[in-house]
């Protein structure tokens, strides 16, 4: 009886041991954390990467540069002696959005490939290519590059599908895919933090902020959705933040790409009046809250010859709602020239309907000198702060941001440079700086003079306009 039961423990006891043994093996194989979820959400996040790299082009730009002193940027005094230009070459990213005719069509960024004499466009490790700018546009900061496509294998894959900007909202999740550095085809992720955002760097702005790590090299690579869609260009940072980077709306990008495409350059339609917000202080004086204001009427203009008048605030356009300066700029410039809008203004107090014949806009040369104007040099600039000037003591233009390969950038000018004055004429703050800088267009002038502060020490940067 003693011996059975013995029999009996020491069979259950050598089950429970195998038992015992198999549970551990299996917890040992099984993940420390099961949640479906989050591997669906991976797989289709590494799907999209997968599906949008081929899109995705590594851009170096051959740029002449004029040296303006061969003792370095920082050497305070003017080198009496001429110095040869220098080659120099830059590296952005670019997005194929076309291909017809055996040839790739790619968006980028114009200040990627500003006064290139020579473009080189990588597909990959083993693949580099000549590339052809077709056109520039310096008012929205895009460009297109053309590329044979010969012996790229399947190109038709390697266009990508853009999105609707329009559409967007802040909080979705987008990824960024670009060249920072020359690290091609970088993956980082975030969200969109705001829309719509202008920042000052070029004339017509609606920048989508994301909080997507975007570095020098990301420039003119896509903001994608979770559809694997190109939602937005990557463009600007701000260099003194973080988690603060900025995109052209594809919607944009795409309108201003087709004109470059088929006709090299982009006609935009024209009012032919200058308009600022209306602010708080101001909305008491003209009776409306939202709207911009009419400050000047162009002679001759289509403006004029409706009867539009200074001292209107322009709310409506076609039934919508104008709410900003931008917003009217916008979609005057994406109106057909020859077409009639009907534009709702205040005027004494009355809301009066008025019809204008939008036109082309006159080539810059026409409304003012040829050139970049103060935004276009490739500056992110914001006024200095009341105790900023008390620390510093210093009165300036505090510069947050240079665009990598602008004018700017090439002459020397850093962010955290304060800039005090143009042309020996103290500047206290953005618009007296961009007063000055137009001032030097008019009277024909190439360059001007810059005395910044860097840090503890003032010296003279010479900054090209063109």
């Amino acid at each position: 009886m003693f011996f059975l039961s013995s029999l009996v423990l020491l069979s259950f006891l050598i089950f429970t041991g195998c038992k015992a043994q198999k549970v551990q093996e299996e917890v040992q194989r099984a993940p420390l954390v099961k949640s479906d979820v989050l591997a669906q959400f991976e797989n289709e996040l590494t799907q999209i990467v997968d599906k949008v790299s081929p899109s995705v082009v590594t851009i170096f730009a051959t740029q002449e540069v004029q040296m303006q002193n061969p003792f370095g940027e920082d050497f305070p005094f003017p080198f009496p002696i001429p110095v040869p230009p220098q080659e120099r070459r830059s590296l952005g990213s670019g997005v194929i959005i076309d291909y017809k005719n055996g040839k790739f069509y790619i968006l980028t960024n114009n200040h990627v490939v500003q006064n290139a004499k020579a473009i080189k466009v990588r597909f990959d490790e083993h693949t580099e290519k000549k590339g052809r700018i077709v056109g520039t546009d310096p008012k929205t900061d895009i460009a297109v590059v053309e590329v044979d496509a010969k012996d790229i294998k399947d190109p038709e894959q390697r266009v990508a599908r853009l999105g609707d900007s329009d559409k967007l909202k802040v909080g979705q999740l987008v990824i960024a895919i670009g060249n920072p550095y020359g690290l091609e085809r970088t993956v980082t992720m975030g969200v969109i933090s705001a829309l719509k955002r202008s920042i000052g760097v070029t004339q017509y702005e609606s920048f989508i902020q994301t909080d997507a790590p975007i570095n020098p090299g990301n420039s003119g690579g896509p903001l994608v959705n979770i559809r694997g869609e190109v939602i937005g260009i990557n463009t600007a940072i701000v260099a003194e933040g973080q988690g603060l980077g900025f995109a052209i709306p594809i919607n944009l990008a795409k309108w201003v790409a087709d004109q470059l495409i088929a006709k090299g350059k982009v006609i935009r339609g024209w009012l032919g009046v200058v308009i600022q917000e209306v602010t708080p202080d101001m909305a008491e004086a003209v009776g409306v809250k939202e709207g911009v204001i009419i400050a000047q009427v162009m002679p001759s203009s289509p403006a004029e010859k409706a009867g539009l008048k200074v001292g209107d605030v322009v709310i409506a356009i076609d039934g919508e709602k104008v709410s900003s300066v931008r917003d009217l700029q916008l979609r005057v410039m994406r109106t057909p020239p020859g077409k009639e809008i009907t534009l709702t203004v205040i005027r004494n107090s009355k809301e009066e309907n008025i019809k204008v014949k939008v036109e082309a806009m006159p080539e810059e040369t026409k409304i003012s000198q040829a050139g970049p104007s103060a935004q276009d040099v490739g500056l992110l600039l914001r006024d200095l702060t009341p105790d900023e000037e008390r620390r510093l003591g210093v009165k300036g233009v505090y510069v947050s941001g240079v665009m990598p390969g602008s004018l700017a950038y090439q002459s020397g000018i850093r962010p955290g440079d304060i800039i005090m004055s143009v042309n020996n004429r103290a500047v206290a703050n953005r618009a007296e700086f961009t007063q000055a800088i137009e001032s030097a267009r008019k009277a024909g002038r190439d360059k001007v003079l810059l005395l910044i502060r860097r840090g503890d020490t003032n010296l003279y940067i010479v900054l090209s306009l063109r």
